[in-house]
């Protein structure tokens, strides 16, 4: 196969996943902490505003790093009894399972907080912040895994 082209998929792989473990570092080492000490008011607004912007980029990148693992991991199918498949199978396994997570788990509670009128708090906020906060150490965990896996199938290809 073409080495510029499993080249040029492995870095733009490894690049997007990188982005993604970035989003869940933050989040194991700052964001998550912070939610944790946020009034519920504090809370509401902030991931109200967080949710607007994130969904909206992320109707961009989540699909392009999908599609960018795919394909890599398609592109090395030659190779498939090799660890480095391996862990680029793994990788994109883990990002599945991430998504499938979002969508059952974050997107219901990023609707729910969406629909709150900030003047007129539910008596749940602090509930359903700690379901958030929940959420994100178990995506946080599959950002970061997925990033590793590619790193490792790299490391293991040069070897």
């Amino acid at each position: 196969m073409n080495t510029k082209l499993i080249n040029s998929s492995l870095f733009v792989t490894t690049l997007l996943t990188g982005f993604y473990a970035g989003l869940g570092f933050f989040t194991i080492v700052g964001n998550n902490p912070a939610i944790l000490k946020m009034s519920a008011a504090t809370f509401a607004e902030y991931w109200q505003h967080v949710d607007f912007y994130m969904a909206a980029r992320m109707q961009v990148f989540g699909p392009l790093l999908l599609v960018t693992l795919l394909s890599t991991v398609l592109i090395h199918i030659p190779q498939r009894r090799t660890v480095s498949f391996l862990f680029l199978s793994i990788g994109l396994v883990i990002m599945l399972a991430d998504v499938l997570f979002a969508v059952s788990t974050n997107h219901p509670l990023n609707q729910v907080i969406q629909s709150w009128d900030l003047n007129n708090l539910p008596d749940n906020v602090q509930e359903i912040k700690y379901k958030v906060v929940n959420a994100f150490w178990i995506r946080s965990s599959c950002m970061i895994a997925t990033f590793v896996c590619v790193l490792l199938a790299i490391f293991l290809r040069c070897r």
